[in-house]
């Protein structure tokens, strides 16, 4: 007799399908028209499946804008991105750890001090675009990289810190209890007992933050004027001119920063899954 397959089971992989063409035709359609020819980029109907390719939006060549810029000046702003969203991560995650495991098990702060952290986000980054930029202008650190990671690191620290309170409270006390009876210091118990297991959440937090660092426009274009400092969100901004866009180079110049932070999400995902899991939404 044939066996035929539960409604239910069918339905869910429809809507799973829809979902996932849903969620990467964009990427696709970017994909597809970095290496259409220029004539191709506003064709009606739009052409889905070119019958020939070009490289021309990797190398600045053959296309009708007011863009003079190829994909190979990509580099410095490349390496900017690189530069400040690693270093922003990397700080972040050390102050947010140490500050969250304050918090978790000495109370730091008092009671409210945990939704004062968190208030930071709710903050626009625009309410503040100016004074930072006159401060940050007075100091001297305008168009560097310092100035990117600390205004980067208020944002980053406070949620990363949120995340980590909530998964340190998940830890069980009766081990830093253990550590202490053993000889173990706050700090020892920390560094050997504490951190191997909240390592999950610890991973979870590095790689938003530089998720976040990697994608911010407003900061990086109103502190940074030239590619001493700018970051790839900003380069990729000068592709939308007043007189029209260049649709190829500014998908190719996309496709050139979504590949790190998307070879980082799939090495990191296990990681991101569990830390947010176990810390942000038992907390």
């Amino acid at each position: 007799m044939k066996r035929t397959l539960p409604a239910k089971p069918i339905v869910r992989y429809f809507l799973i399908l829809c979902a996932m063409a849903f969620s990467l035709f964009p990427v696709y359609w970017m994909v597809l028209t970095a290496f259409k020819r220029p004539q191709d980029w506003f064709a009606w109907p739009p052409i889905f499946f070119p019958q020939s390719l070009t490289l021309a939006s990797f190398i600045g060549a053959g296309y009708n804008v007011y863009v003079t810029t190829s994909l190979a000046d990509v580099a410095p702003y490349l390496r900017n991105s690189i530069v400040v969203g690693l270093a922003t991560a990397a700080l972040s995650t050390f102050i947010s750890t140490l500050a969250a495991y304050s918090i978790s098990r000495f109370r730091t702060g008092g009671i409210n001090f945990v939704n004062w952290i968190l208030s930071v986000r709710f903050l626009p980054p625009i309410a503040v675009a100016i004074p930072v930029f006159v401060l940050f202008h007075a100091f001297g650190l305008i168009n560097t990289w310092s100035a990117l990671i600390i205004i980067y690191l208020v944002f980053a620290t406070s949620f990363s810190t949120w995340v980590l309170i909530a998964f340190f409270n998940d830890i069980p006390r009766e081990l830093d209890e253990a550590a202490l009876v053993e000889g173990a210091g706050p700090f020892q118990t920390f560094l050997r007992v504490i951190l191997p297991l909240s390592l999950p959440g610890v991973a979870a937090v590095f790689t938003l933050s530089l998720l976040n660092a990697w994608s911010e426009f407003l900061f990086a274009l109103v502190l940074t004027n030239n590619a001493n400092a700018q970051t790839l969100p900003v380069y990729i901004g000068r592709y939308i001119t007043g007189f029209q866009i260049a649709w190829g180079p500014i998908s190719a110049a996309g496709i050139v920063s979504m590949l790190p932070v998307t070879i980082l999400s799939f090495v990191m995902l296990r990681y991101v899954i569990t830390g947010l899991t176990l810390g942000a939404v038992k907390g």
